[in-house]
């Protein structure tokens, strides 16, 4: 007989010592549910999912940044011009929607506050809800707990830019061309250079200058990557293939590497090197749409319109599935399910920043079906999407 309340002690102990546990598991499952209804634009379902998550544990700073986002969905896409009397630029229901976005991503930092995604999202709704000197704050933080990250250098020059800080909206723009050479094949840079070439083309000058003055240094294969990318776009195809092609033997593995290298030989006029350059890409890196665009293209070109079907389709699906770019960040600071969408905003900016081959592949459809006329509306995607910022459009 006095065995059992013993055991029945035991047992409260243990569910006691095992709840949060549970509690926590619970919470990860309707993260995980969360995520696939945020990338079917479900919004209304993913919203009952992270309150949970956050009933079932609360202190758990990233369901509140998860949250900020959803809400942040409302929110237009472009951060739209003040209005011509002065008043703020945000409906009544859009400032609701970014003061209470901004709320849970304050909760959050107060949980964890190296969280480099949570400081540049509220930078972009502060700014939003015309606070500049707070998010000038939280955009520098972000810069600094995450320095490597070229888009949060873009995101900050764009807002430095609009406030008129030309100098500071240069230096992040070169930063992030530094560190990420292919935004030369962006709809941000393809934007800036139409509306201001000279300066444009003096941040590829410079950027130039920085690498070869580091390179001076010493051997680094990633430096050497970069260089010959800033070499192969403006236009010195020798010295680009010396530098792809030495940091290849370093790096072998690095797929975008092989890309450029496959665009100087193009460039050269040799389309079995390119060939042999675009199909290593597929196999080191399957998720990169630029070597199946190129494939397409060169199918059209010799008339295997099956072969252009696929390698086109197969590039606007992975363009449209491009990875997120802050996931290894997050994944840094919290647990629980991998992380399966990106959480920048405004909701283009990945796109806005990264290369873009849609348009090319639409048109290649376009040419294999002249008589869908919905293919030909499409050969203008990369151009129309909505850059962060009304006024660069």
């Amino acid at each position: 007989m006095t065995m059992r309340p013993i055991a029945i002690g035991l047992a409260a102990i243990v569910l006691a010592l095992q709840w949060p546990f549970l509690q926590h598991e619970r919470a990860d499952a309707k993260l995980a549910n969360f995520y696939s209804q945020m990338a079917a634009a479900r919004f209304g379902e993913a919203r009952e999912s992270i309150d949970e998550a956050i009933r079932l544990w609360p202190s758990n700073a990233r369901y509140y940044s998860w949250r900020a986002y959803c809400e942040s969905q409302q929110l237009p896409s472009q951060c739209p011009r003040r209005r011509q009397n002065g008043s703020a630029a945000l409906s009544e229901e859009d400032h609701q929607s970014a003061s209470e976005a901004a709320g849970d991503y304050r909760r959050s930092l107060l949980l964890s506050n190296r969280d480099a995604v949570a400081h540049h999202n509220l930078a972009w709704l502060e700014h939003l809800l015309d606070d500049n000197v707070t998010a000038d704050k939280d955009w520098a933080e972000a810069v600094q707990l995450d320095p490597n990250n070229p888009v949060f250098h873009l995101s900050y020059g764009m807002f430095q830019e609009e406030i008129g800080n030309a100098d500071a909206a240069k230096q992040q723009y070169e930063a992030a061309i530094e560190l990420s050479p292919s935004i030369l094949d962006s709809q941000f840079f393809i934007r800036y250079r139409a509306r201001s070439a000279a300066t444009a083309e003096s941040f590829v000058a410079d950027c130039v200058s920085k690498t070869e003055s580091k390179l001076r240094d010493g051997r680094d294969p990633v430096l050497e990557a970069r260089l010959g990318k800033l070499y192969l776009y403006s236009g010195d195809l020798q010295r680009a293939e010396a530098l792809l092609k030495d940091a290849a033997v370093q790096l072998p593995n690095l797929s975008l590497l092989w890309f450029n290298l496959g665009e100087v030989y193009a460039g050269q006029g040799d389309s079995s090197q390119a060939a042999l350059c675009y199909r290593k890409v597929m196999t080191l890196n399957p998720s990169l749409p630029q070597p199946y665009l190129r494939a397409g293209e060169s199918n059209l070109q010799s008339g295997d319109r099956n072969a252009a079907l696929q390698n086109l389709n197969l590039a606007v699906q992975r363009w449209q599935h491009m990875s997120p770019i802050t996931a290894a960040h997050n994944s840094r600071l919290y647990g629980g399910p991998r992380q399966t969408i990106d959480d920048l905003l405004p909701t283009t900016l990945v796109w806005f920043t990264s290369p873009c081959v849609a348009s090319e592949a639409w048109r290649g459809f376009s040419e294999l079906f002249p008589q869908k006329s919905e293919y030909a509306k499409r050969a203008r995607t990369c151009e129309q999407l909505p850059a962060p910022h009304s006024e660069f459009d």
